[in-house]
C-alpha cells in the first residue's frame, strides 16, 4: 500500500511548510497533499494559505514527490478557471499533481461558513452537487484535450491530463467516481467505508489502475505493514494511505517514517 502524507498549510508558517515538503520527499512520501479551504478557521487555525499557490510552492522546492489537493472544493472556482490552474500547477510540478476534488457542502452545513462568507452559491441538494462535479470535470477535460475547441486556443494544458479523484462520502459520489474518474478517497472512520470501496471498483469495472485511497490522522505506526489497521485497509482494496497531519507541522514525526520505506 502507498504511504502518503496530508498538510494543513494553516497549521504553521511557510518556513515550516517548505521543510515539511523536503523531508516529506526525502522520507519516502509518495505524494503531499494539502487542503482548499479560504479559512483556518475550521480547523482551529487563524489563517490558511491558498491551496494551489501552496502547492506550487512545494513544487518549487521538491523534485520527485507527487503533489496532490484532498480535495478542491468544486463549487470554488469556475471550471475554466480550475482547469487553467490546474495546467499551470501540472507545468510547473513537471506532470507530478493529482486533483482531487469535492462536491461541496450543504447551504446549512456547519461546513458552508467560508462560501457564505465570500457569497458564494451553495447547491440545495447532493445531487446537484454531484452533478455540477462531474459538470466541472467534464469541462476541465474538453479544455485539456488535443482536439479541445478553436475558442480555447492558446489556454495551457497541463503536461498531461492529471488524475482526478473524488472525495466521497456517499454512494451515489463513489459510483460516480468510478465511471467517470481516476479514484476515489474517503475518511478512515467513515462508518460505509468498506461499502463506498466496493461500490467505487464495481463502477470502474475493477480497473487495475483505480485509486483507492483513505486518509487518517498521522500515526507513524499505521505506515507499517504489519499494523492491524494498515493490514485492515489493505484487505478491503485500499492502494493508497494518506496520514493527515493536521494540527502542527512536525518535521522529526515526519522523518520518523522513514523506516517504512525503506
Amino acid at each position: 500500500m502507498i504511504i502518503d502524507i496530508q498538510l494543513n498549510q494553516g497549521a504553521g508558517p511557510w518556513s515550516a511548510l517548505r521543510e515539511a515538503a523536503i523531508a516529506a520527499e526525502e522520507t519516502g512520501y509518495s505524494t503531499l497533499w494539502n487542503l482548499d479551504h479560504f479559512s483556518g478557521e475550521m480547523f482551529g487555525v487563524g489563517s490558511m494559505l491558498e491551496c494551489f499557490t501552496s502547492l506550487t510552492a512545494w513544487a518549487g522546492v521538491t523534485s520527485t514527490i507527487g503533489l496532490g489537493t484532498l480535495v478542491t472544493n468544486a463549487m470554488n472556482r469556475e471550471p475554466g478557471l480550475l482547469a487553467n490552474i490546474v495546467s499551470s500547477v501540472q507545468q510547473i510540478a513537471g506532470d507530478r499533481f493529482t486533483l482531487g476534488i469535492g462536491a461541496g457542502t450543504a447551504p446549512n452545513s456547519p461546513w458552508s461558513g467560508e462560501q457564505q462568507a465570500l457569497k458564494f452559491p451553495l447547491l440545495p441538494t447532493m445531487a446537484v452537487r454531484h452533478a455540477r462535479l462531474a459538470e466541472v470535470v467534464e469541462i476541465m477535460r474538453s479544455i485539456w484535450d488535443e482536439n479541445r475547441d478553436e475558442s480555447f486556443a492558446g489556454f495551457p494544458r497541463p503536461v498531461s491530463a492529471p488524475r482526478v479523484i473524488a472525495g466521497t462520502n456517499s454512494l451515489a459520489l463513489a459510483r460516480l467516481a468510478g465511471e467517470r474518474l481516476d479514484g476515489m478517497n474517503t475518511r478512515f472512520n467513515h462508518p460505509q467505508r468498506g461499502e463506498l470501496i466496493a461500490c467505487a471498483r464495481e463502477a470502474s469495472g475493477q480497473r487495475a489502475d483505480f485509486d483507492v485511497s483513505v486518509w487518517a490522522p498521522f500515526n507513524t505506526e499505521f505506515a507499517d505493514p504489519e499494523h492491524e489497521f494498515h493490514k485492515e485497509l489493505a484487505a478491503e482494496g485500499v492502494t493508497r494511505l494518506i496520514l493527515f497531519m493536521g494540527n502542527s507541522v512536525d518535521i522529526d514525526a515526519i522523518a520518523s517514517t522513514k523506516k517504512y520505506f525503506n
